[in-house]
């Protein structure tokens, strides 16, 4: 509604001229992508990173309202200015290391790819993916190999994050529980936001 009023606003205040006849279309489709944005802020794509290979991009934003320590699940919560959504994230019985995103946040990581014992990852930004030869795994480069953190560093208790608000990194999986199958979100990398609350 805000933004109706707003792009109504702006095309009332330009009176259409000959000259002026290509703006009123362009602002249409910057009002429509703003209200996309505005909308679907609660999925996003991962920014500029290191990422293991095969990783989909795919993140969500919200608020921790629920955790289940027994099925490793935290229950995000966004809440937009006329609805909220949620979303389930699991979390790998796996070890964990803290560490910081390229963008300085706090992050804990989990392997992404559980069978192996080393990750590679490579450095994926918004113009493309870009790759250096096996190999030339040292820093600076736009490929590394992380070794798995020790199998001690399991988190068994999701209640620390109880409303904090994070960016979990995900990949959609599907797995068999006895006789079923269940899709599930896989989360290989939590980004811990600001707290915004006094």
């Amino acid at each position: 509604m805000f933004l109706d009023r707003v792009s109504g606003n702006l095309l009332l205040k330009l009176r259409l001229t000959n000259n002026q006849f290509m703006l009123k279309p362009f602002l249409v489709l910057i009002t429509v992508l703003v209200a996309a944005n505005v909308s679907q802020a609660q999925k996003g794509h991962a920014e500029n990173d290191f990422f293991p290979m095969g990783y989909t991009l795919d993140t969500w934003t919200g608020e921790v309202t629920a955790f289940d320590n027994d099925r490793r699940t935290l229950t995000l919560t966004y809440r937009g200015d006329n609805k909220s959504s949620t979303f389930v994230a699991t979390i790998p019985d796996a070890p964990y290391e803290w560490g910081h995103d390229a963008r300085k946040f706090r992050v804990v990581d989990f392997p992404y790819d559980k069978k192996l014992d080393v990750q590679t990852f490579i450095y994926i930004s918004k113009s493309g993916v870009y790759y250096a030869p096996p190999g030339t795994f040292s820093p600076g480069t736009p490929m590394q190999r992380r070794p798995n953190p020790p199998a001690s560093n399991v988190i068994n208790d999701f209640g620390q994050f109880m409303g904090h608000t994070i960016t979990v990194y995900y990949t959609a999986r599907e797995r068999t529980l006895g006789n079923a199958k269940e899709k599930y979100n896989d989360v290989w990398r939590i980004r811990i936001l600001p707290s915004n609350k006094p």
